[in-house]
């Protein structure tokens, strides 16, 4: 499906600061906008974003991917916009539309969705008139067809390997692009067998041992010792080297969730993220005295960030929170898109979570029951913050040895759960220089 938007004059404005805002961060962005109910159909897009030249003409200067979300009033319709992609060459709209023929024309509208004859014609007209668009379109239309997997928990372990390996990327400051292109199983996945890993779908040379540093053969070292059941890849980026493993060994009906450890080789810094689903069929909520597990899991933590705190000395870097140990709460998916989406989630330092365990605004009026929600917790991390604040050297240990690092990585096999472990080498170069390495890129 195809769609256009005409920028209003304040609308193109908000883009443009978007697009400063964000790209200068290389983080992911969305806009969102109102227009008629009666011109937007249910579904998804692929949205070309037309504002005005310097003569007041419409050109195409953006396409992203558009979704309907909630009425905004009696007769709006508020829409949400992706992968937004500037034009390097705007493209006047009359001379994409001129190409269109009587029968075409008379199917066409001006602003909104197109008929699905009109909208494969304008966008044949797109890529001809602006080959270099290729690419961006296959990226957004992969976006539009997601993998729909209900409620397979080996799916569901996928879709979490799959947001883990995205959230050490966006940790290191990497962007990873093709993570978005992957090959979803084409069989069925039976939830009494090791669920696939995420890693093994991309579509990339497996690693070659040359590559490997001494160190980071060792570490592989250490899951090979648990698994054979494991897949890795290599990325580079301003210089460093990201080492992200998937590990796993136990059935999907086993599987207690997914834990990142995430390990900054030239800091000496680690970061361990465990996962913990909102239970969608009980209002979204996740219900801690109701998790037979997480008992033992905070004691691991707690000594995690005990044993952290122990070996920090006076000559270590400062953090904001120099505790490893973090919890990540987000709802089970059922459908997973082909883009670098992450799941929503809230993230917690171990602290502040078990803070929250005794905090009365957490416990049910009707029941007592403690829960966490996005109704009623006071105050989180989002994926885009606690992803910033790793990168940045604000949160994660200080002076870490790899021995320390090597024994998690065994804990989390031992406590039934899969593993997204990343190993980030190489020193990070000074701003000015990462900032013109970014500029250069795009």
């Amino acid at each position: 499906m195809v769609a256009i938007i005409k920028c209003r004059e304040n609308e193109d404005e908000y883009l443009e600061f978007l697009e400063k805002l964000h790209q200068s961060r290389r983080h992911d962005w969305e806009w969102s906008f109102t227009r008629g109910r009666d011109l937007w159909s249910k579904g998804r897009h692929l949205l070309l974003i037309a504002s005005l030249d310097a003569y007041g003409r419409f050109e195409v200067t953006r396409v992203g991917k558009s979704v309907r979300r909630r009425g905004a009033k009696d007769q709006d319709q508020q829409l949400r916009v992706t992968h937004v992609r500037r034009l390097r060459r705007p493209l006047p709209l009359a001379e994409l539309l001129d190409g269109l023929t009587a029968a075409q024309r008379r199917h066409l509208v001006e602003e909104g969705h197109q008929s699905k004859g009109t909208g494969e014609a304008i966008r044949a007209l797109l890529l001809g008139l602006r080959p270099e668009l290729t690419e961006a379109v296959q990226l957004i239309e992969g976006a539009i067809d997601s993998w729909d997997f209900g409620d397979s928990r080996a799916a569901q372990e996928v879709a979490l390997q799959r947001d883990a390996t995205l959230g050490v990327t966006r940790m290191a400051g990497m962007q990873a692009p093709q993570l978005a292109e992957w090959d979803p199983p084409a069989e069925e996945l039976y939830d009494d067998t090791v669920p696939p890993l995420f890693l093994g779908m991309v579509d990339r040379p497996a690693l070659e041992d040359h590559l490997v540093t001494h160190d980071t053969r060792a570490m592989l070292g250490w899951l090979s010792q648990e698994t054979n059941h494991v897949a890795w890849r290599e990325f580079h980026e301003h210089g460093r080297t990201l080492l992200v493993a998937n590990a796993n060994r136990t059935a999907a009906e086993r599987l207690l969730g997914c834990d990142i450890i995430f390990y900054n080789v030239s800091r000496h810094s680690l970061v361990l993220v465990q996962y913990k689903k909102l239970d969608a069929e009980r209002g979204g909520f996740y219900y801690p005295n109701g998790d037979r597990n997480l008992a033992k899991e905070l004691v691991r933590m707690r000594s995690l960030d005990r044993y952290a705190e122990m070996q920090a000395g006076p000559g270590d870097e400062q953090r904001l929170d120099p505790s490893p140990s973090w919890i990540k709460l987000c709802h089970p998916r059922s459908v997973l898109p082909h883009t670098t989406e992450m799941i929503h989630g809230m993230y917690f330092s171990r602290r502040q979570f078990e803070s929250l365990r005794d905090d009365a605004r957490l416990k049910s009026e009707k029941t007592g029951a403690v829960r966490f929600g996005y109704k009623n917790v006071p105050g989180y991390l989002d994926n885009t913050l606690f992803a910033r604040l790793v990168e940045t050297g604000q949160i994660g240990t200080a002076g870490t040895s790899t021995e320390l690092v090597r024994q998690q990585v065994i804990r989390s096999f031992r406590g039934q759960r899969n593993l997204v472990f990343a190993a980030l080498s190489g020193e990070e170069p000074p701003q000015a220089k990462r900032n013109a390495q970014r500029r250069e890129a795009r």
